[in-house]
């Protein structure tokens, strides 16, 4: 998605560019895309100037957007998704004390946005980019 916000600009990309540029295999990059196609996070055209693109502008998508796409429900323990499943439930309070933190850091999640993403990806080039300099 990173790679999509700063490299797209409009134009579709090549799972063979992607793939080069972040250096991982463009077989676990289609793992990672289908998910987020099928969240409508991306789009996909086919053809010689196909690949992918971003379905929205990077600052209408969150890290939780992202996250729940790729990785599912991001809870941190079984009991807080299915709390009638636990054989403990009304007398543990950790599940409560789970569910409080799931809960923070969904709203951590979603108070960061793919376009804050890209703005520390180029203050952090424009940093590396400096220390050659000086």
């Amino acid at each position: 998605m990173l790679d999509l916000a700063l490299h797209g600009d409009g134009e579709a990309l090549s799972l063979n560019d992607i793939a080069h540029r972040q250096a991982i295999s463009e077989k676990y990059l289609w793992q990672v895309v289908n998910p987020l196609k099928s969240a409508g996070l991306v789009t996909v055209t086919r053809g010689a100037k196909g690949g992918f693109m971003l379905t929205r502008e990077p600052a209408l998508v969150t890290l939780k957007d992202i996250l729940d796409a790729v990785e599912g429900d991001s809870v941190l323990v079984d009991c807080v998704s299915v709390p009638e499943k636990c054989k403990r439930r009304g007398e543990c309070v950790m599940q409560g004390v789970w569910s409080e933190l799931t809960q923070k850091i969904s709203e951590a999640m979603r108070s960061i946005t793919l376009q804050s993403i890209v703005e520390r990806q180029k203050l952090m080039e424009r940093d590396t980019a400096l220390d050659y300099v000086i």
